[in-house]
């Protein structure tokens, strides 16, 4: 038989089942020789209508939350450290919450009656909690949004660091807002950092091109001198070339000039004889 937590079944009763069913689990606890965690349930406070319309949407619609909480948990992660992302994650947060409030308001009635205007801000108020809190959107995923409702007869919960609390929901968006004004100062500091430095990459990139054309107009000049110098070594080499066949020619003139005498020699020795 699958085991429910006592935690988890006492929040998943009807809101006016709440009570009773606290007596009820705490019994069933001392029954089973657990006193101490029949104590600690015991304590437990009964929810307000907007705590148990949450943990309620949380149990019948699991994905909408965690869908929700993941665009808490990115704005979070955005805020801790500012970046050009921070004004998208505000926004798709902005988004998300407005809907997943429309979403209470229209399907989620504790008691059989729908939240009053100012229960729905409240409700509002905690999903602005668990964005800041992790462990508070640990909770709302897990349908155990534990705030509590005065008066409803359990003992007082054992006091916890954060559990006094007396700001208005106003003041909690107020907070909020003024955690987010001061994450986007700071990104716009960062992002000034950039353009100032986009800036000096642009002003050295200027620079850079103006040497790259100087050195491109001296190796265009230097490639001419190497084409007027190839030019000269041409005519060079075909002056060369006309100066050997002349001097192989005044030597065949030559030879054949002294053949020429050498002819006439003997013919003259001939007609002495």
């Amino acid at each position: 038989m699958h085991h429910v937590d006592p935690v988890q079944r006492l929040y998943a009763v009807p809101l006016e089942d709440f009570v009773a069913e606290r007596k009820q689990v705490a019994k069933e606890l001392r029954a089973a020789g657990e006193k101490d965690r029949a104590a600690e349930l015991a304590k437990l406070p009964k929810p307000t209508p907007p705590a148990w319309a949450l943990n309620a949407l949380a149990r019948e619609r699991p994905d909408v939350i965690a869908a929700w909480a993941d665009v808490a948990d990115a704005l979070r992660a955005a805020s801790a450290d500012p970046g050009p992302g921070l004004r998208d994650a505000m926004a798709a947060h902005r988004d998300a919450t407005n809907q997943l409030v429309q979403l209470v308001r229209a399907e989620v009635k504790p008691g059989g009656r729908p939240l009053s205007e100012p229960m729905i801000d409240r409700v509002r108020a905690l999903l602005q909690e668990a964005t800041i809190d992790a462990d508070r959107a640990a909770r709302l995923r897990g349908a155990l949004v534990v705030e509590g409702d005065a008066g409803d007869g359990a003992e007082p919960a054992p006091a916890k660091p954060r559990a006094k609390r007396s700001s208005t929901p106003e003041e909690d968006e107020e907070a909020v807002r003024r955690a987010q004004e001061q994450a986007e100062r700071e990104a716009e500091a960062r992002r000034e950092e950039l353009r100032r430095s986009a800036g000096e990459a642009a002003e050295r990139a200027g620079r850079l091109r103006e040497e790259a054309a100087d050195r491109a107009h001296a190796a265009a000049e230097a490639s001419e001198r190497l084409e007027e110098a190839k030019r000269v070594l041409l005519r060079t080499e075909s002056e060369a070339e006309a100066a050997q066949e002349a001097a192989d020619e005044a030597r065949d003139a030559a030879a054949d000039a002294a053949r020429k005498a050498e002819v006439l020699a003997a013919q003259l020795r001939d007609a002495g004889g």
